[in-house]
């Protein structure tokens, strides 16, 4: 297989982002909040990816050797930085570089076991496609600056922040051998595992392929979908007081990841509803506003909103946050709140 042909799709991938990349490092800051990897395709993205994929047995694996695949060079386009110091940077928190790209303090998160890590020496760089794995599965027959290239690529998917605990029981074990231990992240990672072995044109064998099947429908919702059947109520009414707060939760068991228009519908008898402000609490601590308090009147009544969740698990308990914001107003009634993700 010649590189002219194999990484066209990754050539077209890198195209995609450039611009991005490069506004990135001009205004040299770390991102608000944790990020994954750029590139992760969509679920029904993926699931035509993985259809594509060649199946074959491995091969060539006595011959791996990981010198083969020269990591951590400098990266084009990134300021002299190895692709390593660049994902630290890039997707870091807080990240205060000394000479050269080297980071030596910041806060990163390693999405594989939800653990954050202020150590440098503890936030490594995982190939979510092990080189070793490549090797055996058609990177063996190219030449060494094309898995330099594969090895160092900062625009797919392929490298992921990880604490060493994570990377070193990750190892280069596939999907079908090995998944993350944070299950909101499963479906992310088989995505970007798909996606990586069909930019490089590398097989997938039989196992392999019915493992990420099976993930894609487990964590990602069946045939490329929105996971179902996945939705809850409370109906404990109570009396939401001026300027304090009510909280209702409801508690679900359900596998995979949470859609990205997840659906919450609550019902208030309030005659300002400007005074009510409404917040989610996911399983993970994390507070989402979904409708701010405002001068507007009338009564609130039932109402429902979209809510992207597809960072969030699915499966724990998710509490609804009603306050009424202003003081010498009107007590409201808080009715029943319902949740599909």
């Amino acid at each position: 297989m010649s590189w002219s042909v194999l990484p066209r799709r990754a050539l077209a991938a890198f195209a995609a982002v450039t611009l991005a990349l490069l506004a990135l490092l001009a205004v040299d800051t770390s991102p608000a909040e944790a990020v994954r990897p750029p590139g992760i395709p969509s679920t029904a993205t993926a699931q035509s990816e993985l259809n594509q994929l060649t199946v074959a047995a491995e091969s060539h694996g006595s011959t791996y050797d990981r010198d083969l695949f020269p990591h951590w060079k400098s990266v084009s386009g990134t300021g002299s930085c190895t692709a390593r110091q660049y994902i630290l940077k890039r997707d870091g928190q807080n990240v205060v570089t000394g000479d050269g790209c080297q980071p030596t303090s910041g806060n990163w998160e390693s999405d594989f076991d939800n653990t954050w890590t202020t150590s440098v020496s503890n936030a490594t760089i995982d190939h979510v496609v092990a080189l070793s794995e490549a090797w055996a599965s058609g990177a063996w027959a190219w030449t060494t600056a094309e898995r330099q290239a594969f090895a160092n690529d900062i625009n797919s998917p392929q490298l992921w922040i990880a604490t060493t605990s994570a990377n070193s029981s990750k190892s280069d074990f596939d999907p079908a051998e090995w998944m993350p231990s944070n299950s909101s992240v499963r479906c992310d990672y088989v995505k970007a595992w798909t996606h990586v072995k069909y930019l490089y044109e590398l097989t997938v064998d039989s196992a392999e392929k019915s493992a990420i099947q099976s993930h894609l429908t487990a964590y990602c919702g069946s045939g490329g979908g929105t996971p179902t059947n996945c939705n809850g109520s409370n109906t404990t009414a109570g009396t939401i007081t001026e300027g304090g707060t009510i909280s209702r939760a409801i508690t679900l068991s359900c596998t995979g990841s949470a859609s990205s228009t997840s659906s919450v519908t609550v019902s208030i008898t309030h005659p300002y509803y400007g005074d009510i402000q409404v917040q989610l609490r996911a399983p993970d601590g994390t507070v989402r506003t979904i409708q701010a308090s405002s001068s507007s009147t009338g009564n609130f009544g039932s109402r429902t909103y979209s809510v992207n969740l597809s960072s969030e698990a699915r499966s724990g308990t998710w509490t609804l946050l009603v306050t009424d914001t202003y003081s010498g107003g009107s007590t409201g009634t808080f009715n029943n709140w319902s949740l599909s993700i």
